[in-house]
């Protein structure tokens, strides 16, 4: 069944994708592979609309780079036809500060001859964020607004050390 062969496709993804496998995760999609990850570019300029299996590549190479363990927990995969998805819980250490950060994941994937087309992914980047500089932003300006300065340089200095 085509459906069958769709999960596993995105599994052996998944699989080849966080254990740092670039030729099998690379090996899972199209030639025409087109990538959207729904995330403040300016935060995260490895994402967005990418274009392309080099992605896969940059993608794996920019978490490993940040991250000295990456593990994945699959909570929800669906499968209809041609479309796949999967709601995955992540956990990944900082290669910084040795630092523990998980989130959840919303993905989406679009397969055309049994390879991964597209592939469209969602996460809280504000929480994210949050987790990556240790520090709850949540009314931080709105207590102090002399604090939205020194939260626009926590952005900055998030920025030169994550990207």
């Amino acid at each position: 069944m085509v459906e069958d062969l769709h999960r596993q496709r995105v599994l052996n993804f998944l699989d080849a994708f966080y254990a740092g496998d670039i030729d099998a995760a690379v090996a899972c999609c199209d030639d025409e592979f087109d990538t959207i990850t729904y995330a403040p570019i300016e935060l995260f300029p490895h994402l967005g609309h990418k274009h392309g299996r080099s992605w896969v590549a940059e993608a794996i190479r920019t978490q490993q780079d940040r991250y000295s363990s990456r593990k994945y927990e699959i909570k929800l995969l669906s499968v209809d036809g041609a479309k796949v998805a999967t709601i995955q819980r992540l956990r990944l250490r900082k290669r910084s500060d040795d630092r523990v950060v998980r989130l959840e994941v919303a993905e989406f994937f679009t397969l055309r001859g049994g390879r991964i087309l597209e592939h469209r992914g969602f996460f809280d980047s504000f929480d994210l964020v949050q987790q990556l500089l240790g520090q709850d932003l949540t009314g931080f300006a709105e207590s102090d607004p002399s604090q939205s300065q020194k939260c626009g340089l926590r952005f900055d200095k998030l920025i030169l050390l994550e990207a």
